[in-house]
């Protein structure tokens, strides 16, 4: 019998989720100033902003920055499998040019793409969680709708399913 290929869709949310909130770069430039905050509160707002989903529009109300991501499977074989994972770096149109970080460029969705990967690709801890190669970033595009303009970052995990149980 196979290990059960779908419980790992859970397993790498889980690391994508971690690496993100320990982002302390990713958290200011989404939450701002957090100092006054206990650290459940700001756990609960990032949560509000990051999420496993890819529900975009239908859900936003704030004029705010938001990440979603999911996980996917393209395709099984006997031995070898591919995940892949699907990223969006999103924000209102009204907030778009009113960010700056120092060793960043561009607007505040390119800098949180940079953001994003540095938290997922360069942290090699990460990155070499998901699979037995690391983690690549194989396509960057953009999203684009009435309120909201943002990227599509899309990772694949090469992996391969040999444990059976």
């Amino acid at each position: 019998m196979r290990v059960n290929t779908t419980a790992e869709l859970g397993k790498f949310k889980t690391l994508i989720q971690t690496a993100l909130y320990k982002s302390d770069d990713i958290r200011d430039l989404i939450l701002g100033d957090t100092s006054a905050m206990k650290p459940s509160e700001v756990r609960k707002e990032f949560k509000k902003h990051v999420d496993s989903h890819l529900f975009v529009d239908e859900i936003l109300t704030e004029t705010s920055t938001y990440i979603f991501y999911d996980v996917r499977i393209p395709y099984l074989h006997t031995q070898t499998k591919k995940c892949e994972i699907i990223m969006y770096m999103i924000c209102h149109r009204s907030i778009i040019d009113d960010y700056h970080k120092e060793g960043y460029y561009g607007d505040r969705v390119d800098i949180l793409t940079q953001m994003v990967e540095r938290a997922i690709i360069n942290d090699k801890d990460i990155a070499n969680s998901f699979g037995i190669g690391s983690l690549t970033l194989d396509s960057v595009d953009f999203y684009n709708s009435r309120r909201f303009y943002g990227r599509l970052l899309t990772f694949s995990v090469p992996d391969f399913r040999m444990k059976r149980s």
